[in-house]
């Protein structure tokens, strides 16, 4: 688990949007309505946008 930690502050910020790490993370999108839009992540997590 140190070595992964290690590995993650050595690795460079993300700077811009990035399509295929988006892609890897979001499971699906849905949308109730224009003020309710619902992301759910590929590990079941979902966040209102």
């Amino acid at each position: 688990m140190d070595n992964f930690i290690q590995e993650l502050r050595e690795q460079e910020l993300i700077k811009e949007f990035d399509a295929r790490l988006w892609g890897s993370l979001v499971d699906f999108i849905t949308v109730y309505s224009k003020d309710d839009i619902r992301v759910t992540f590929k590990d079941g997590t979902e966040i209102r946008a």
